[in-house]
């Protein structure tokens, strides 16, 4: 992992912290991600929000370099993360503390993962051509936000766990018990990214990269 010049050391600290908590608390998949990325070159720049107008994003640090790449040369997952950057929002950091970080990074880990994959899986498509993956947006939300649901529930910290249910990713039991609510994460794709299932899936992430295929 690298961080982008000019980052504040207060950020580049709160980010490893990040890391260093999702790998001690989080779940095998949790701890997959954030090894890729760190034994990755991934860029991480930090930001602004109105930069992007979201608490995070993830996209290519160079599409034309990636798709000059896809053409001669077969890529690793690590190769492919080199190509990917997550941004995170200065004021996700200063209001939401480390809750807000971790939750960036395990949300938009999960989109560097799976857009990682797909990277990979394209340069290699002239030796396994039905081992590519390009998923939707639908599947690449619905992924990033049971991932997310599953973090807070490792962590079970109020806090965590009531961002949670205010998401609709987590639900309540009558006992107190918390839950991943497909239902919920369901309903706020559709309510807040307009993306169901079996209607709009919205664009594929070779389109969201700028990968030509």
């Amino acid at each position: 992992m690298i961080f982008d010049r000019g980052i504040p050391r207060k950020y580049q600290r709160s980010i490893d912290d990040a890391f260093t908590t999702i790998l001690d608390k989080g779940d095998d998949q949790h701890r997959r991600v954030m090894k890729a990325i760190l034994d990755s070159d991934m860029l991480v720049r930090v930001g602004p929000v109105a930069q992007t107008n979201a608490s995070g994003r993830t996209g290519l640090i160079s599409p034309v370099a990636t798709n000059a790449r896809l053409i001669t040369e077969r890529l690793s997952l690590r190769d492919a993360f080199g190509d990917i950057y997550i941004f995170i929002a200065e004021e996700t950091i200063d209001t939401g503390g480390q809750r807000g970080c971790e939750g960036t990074f395990v949300h938009e880990g999960q989109h560097a993962w799976d857009f990682a994959e797909a990277i990979s899986s394209y340069s290699n498509r002239d030796y396994n051509p039905i081992g590519v993956t390009d998923p939707s947006l639908f599947d690449l939300e619905l992924a990033a936000h049971e991932t997310a649901g599953r973090y807070m529930l490792r962590i079970g910290k109020e806090d965590y766990l009531q961002e949670g249910i205010d998401l609709m990713i987590l639900g309540r039991n009558a006992d107190g018990t918390y839950f991943l609510n497909d239902a919920g994460i369901r309903q706020r794709l559709d309510e807040s990214y307009g993306l169901q299932e079996d209607g709009n899936i919205g664009p594929t992430a070779f389109q969201l990269m700028g990968i030509i295929v």
